[in-house]
């Protein structure tokens, strides 16, 4: 059994649990309130089971006993769901550090409703329970099945007002789960989630384009402080993660350290090579060499000995690799030790899910340069919406974690002045654009760097050719497209 971090933090007047569900403290400002109510709604298929055994679990271990009210699900089917995905659930019910309480209905037979409500009862059993075994924390997981066949509004209101105060009062720290009637509605089908609970946490899982994209909103949390919005969320083998888009990390940067981009003539129109920790965003039609610039500027990074890792979306492993062996660019000899390439079709996993893997990368390799090619196939595979996401939250973990990369993207001839996405220039530190123009018997390439904060740098259009060995930039500048270069 893993032991967690110490779970409190203070926040002004307030003290908070951490949940160490990774970005949800960012998005609370420091964690659900202690001896407080939380209510974590969604449709169904959302995320809020996994939501709550993630925390309950995560408490348990860091010796803040839990016990987790079943409602709906066998215990026995939560517990399993917790072992897989790596809350080491079992363990900790071994250990005494996290109950299950089953409170399901027989599935079979009419329910028959006599008299008046009373939800005393079960009050005094959670707050017994919770003594036998110190607990900090309940779960109820759902009010919304708690109250079936359900009473009247008021009614409902009063019995909810009852359990929260009857937790409180001793001191736990209680989280509701519930049913949302539409992703975009009130809170939960019950109706009582304005006034008695501190923090309100809507998961939504929706259909945006021809995938579905899942978002997670912190609507209210009373007396503290939180981000406003949807953010991206995802749930893999290890739970669920969160994307806060947060620009407030203090990383610190490179003061003016400069690296080879892996092309002799673009280095002499940067004034000597890319700035350290930015985001170089290179545009370009189809045939334009936009690859490869990218495996030149990976391939230098693996010859100074830098770890890299290049992503390619386009191609299949083998056929990137052979590409860059018949152009004389072989990464062979560097693929054993700083190199690593890594080819995905973007159809076959969600961009949250490929902000996930990108991640682990990033903290199990610790690669200083990443290669994007093409973010256009991101694009293509999503909503725009999914794909601004996508792009936000990719900037977010490079700046967070102080890393340098080169994206490709492939957009029509003679565009270089087009704003279709203004936020990837927003996120871009330098922007170059390739491009060409047809004549009978040849294609005359171009190159300019369009943009390079920080930095003086050449914007002037230059000839560039594909040769044995990748680009070259030849002469000086370019005549305008169209006309033959001298």
């Amino acid at each position: 059994m893993t032991s967690l971090p110490s779970t409190t933090t203070v926040t002004g007047a307030m003290e908070k649990i951490t949940t160490h569900i990774p970005g949800f403290e960012v998005l609370t400002r420091g964690g659900i309130p202690r001896g407080r109510t939380t209510l974590v709604t969604g449709r169904s298929g959302t995320g809020k089971s996994i939501f709550a055994l993630q925390v309950a679990c995560s408490l348990a271990a860091a010796g803040e006993p839990a016990i987790y009210v079943a409602v709906e699900e066998r215990p026995s089917d939560l517990q399993a769901t917790a072992d897989s995905l790596g809350f080491e659930a079992s363990a900790l019910i071994e250990a005494r550090a996290l109950q299950f309480l089953d409170l399901r209905r027989p599935a079979s037979g009419p329910i028959q409703v006599t008299g008046d409500y009373d939800i005393s009862g079960l009050c005094e059993i959670l707050v017994a329970r919770a003594a036998n075994i110190g607990a900090r924390l309940i779960v109820l997981d759902s009010i919304t099945a708690l109250f079936r066949p359900r009473p009247d509004l008021n009614t409902i209101r009063t019995l909810v007002f009852q359990l929260v105060n009857a937790i409180e009062d001793h001191g736990l720290t209680l989280i509701l789960t519930a049913e949302a009637p539409h992703d975009y509605s009130r809170a939960t089908t019950l109706g009582v989630e304005d006034y008695v609970c501190d923090l309100v946490v809507v998961l939504r899982n929706v259909i945006d384009g021809k995938r579905r994209r899942r978002s997670i909103e912190v609507q209210k949390y009373r007396r503290s402080a939180h981000y406003k919005g949807e953010y991206p969320f995802t749930i893999n083998e290890c739970g669920l993660t969160i994307f806060p888009m947060d620009a407030a990390h203090d990383v610190e940067v490179s003061a003016g350290e400069r690296f080879s981009s892996g092309l002799e003539g673009l280095d002499a129109m940067n004034s000597g090579g890319w700035l350290r920790d930015s985001i170089v965003l290179v545009r370009g039609p189809t045939g334009s060499g936009k690859t490869t610039l990218a495996g030149m500027y990976a391939r230098a990074g693996a010859e100074r000995g830098e770890t890299v890792v290049y992503y390619g979306f386009e191609e299949t492993r083998p056929m990137l690799l052979r590409n860059f062996e018949q152009i004389g660019m072989s990464m062979q000899p560097f693929l054993a030790e700083s190199l690593s390439i890594v080819c995905r079709y973007p159809e076959a996993m969600s961009p949250e899910d490929l902000l996930i893997e990108m991640r682990g990368n990033l903290d199990k390799h610790q690669p200083s340069l990443i290669v994007l090619d093409s973010i256009s196939s991101l694009e293509h595979s999503t909503s725009s919406e999914g794909f601004r996401v996508f792009m936000v939250g990719l900037a977010a973990m490079l700046r967070e974690r102080g890393r340098s990369a080169l994206l490709t993207q492939t957009i029509a001839a003679c565009t270089e002045t087009a704003h279709d996405q203004p936020f990837l220039s927003t996120i871009s530190d330098a922007i170059l654009t390739l491009d060409y123009t047809s004549t009978e018997d040849d294609l005359d390439r171009t190159i300019r760097v369009l943009k390079m904060r920080g930095s003086a740098h050449d914007m002037r259009r230059r000839v560039l050719k594909i040769t044995a060995g990748g680009l070259q930039i030849t002469g000086g500048a370019s005549p305008k497209p169209g006309a033959r270069p001298e």
